[in-house]
């Protein structure tokens, strides 16, 4: 439901509240629709705003939207005025100059009809931040939580952590990024190779999978022991 009077019981699942008037631009009939809307990114904000879409007719149908923002006081400021037809017509021409104008006359006058328009608006825009909101809060409980997980890990291999530190940045000095070893990971291609990956999928060989069966690399690789070991994202080559 549009209302005209929304309450704090409105229904957001509606779409936007928006006010329907009549009115004229350059002495011809026209409808007025105002709704309210805040700007996306404004630093500071939120910037309230009203966009007034108004219809008419002058030789064709015509439809512009008329965008004004709140500034000092509850003074209204014209953003933009669009048109829905090409701008090229010689109608759109004759009647553009002459939207702004009634727009901010109609905006006017309806000012204290808007402004329950407005409160929901409001609503609207504070349901927009808290879902910023919840996202923002799952995003650090998910942090913290795999920071948890990554402590326990670490304390399971008994080194203290300024030792550690110190490893990772000798190995952080090492040429590319760190290593990724460990057991291989072996997949069979739809173009006759068997790829040997390391634990994180890079590639560390690539065998026609003709000479793969009964190869001594396919005998290592069953090795619960045998490790392979990747730097970035190509592996060490192994021999055959």
């Amino acid at each position: 439901m549009n209302s005209t009077e929304p309450t704090t019981s409105y229904d957001h699942s509606a779409g936007p509240p928006e006010l329907q008037v009549p009115g004229e631009v350059g002495g011809r009939t026209a409808a007025f629709t105002l709704r309210p809307k805040f700007a996306d990114s404004v630093d500071p904000g939120p910037l309230l705003g009203v966009a007034v879409r108004v219809a008419t007719h002058f030789r064709i149908p015509l439809t512009f939207t008329a965008t004004f923002k709140q500034v000092t006081g509850e003074r209204w400021e014209l953003v933009r005025v669009l048109c829905d037809q090409d701008d090229y017509l010689a109608s759109v021409r004759a009647v553009r100059p002459q939207v702004a104008p009634a727009a901010a006359k109609v905006l006017e006058e309806q000012r204290a009809q808007m402004e329950p328009l407005f409160a929901v608006a409001r609503e609207r825009q504070a349901a927009y931040a808290l879902a910023e909101v919840y996202r923002a809060r799952n995003a650090a409980a998910d942090a913290h939580r795999r920071m948890d997980a990554a402590e326990d890990e670490f304390s399971l291999f008994e080194v203290c952590e300024e030792r550690a530190a110190t490893v990772l940045s000798q190995l952080s000095g090492r040429p590319g990024p760190l290593p990724h070893s460990g057991p291989p990971v072996v997949r069979s291609t739809s173009y006759g190779r068997v790829l040997l990956l390391c634990p994180v999928g890079h590639l560390v060989q690539s065998v026609k999978a003709e000479d793969w069966s009964g190869s001594q690399l396919a005998a290592r690789c069953a090795d619960p022991a045998f490790t392979v070991t990747c730097h970035g994202q190509t592996g060490e080559p192994l021999p055959h």
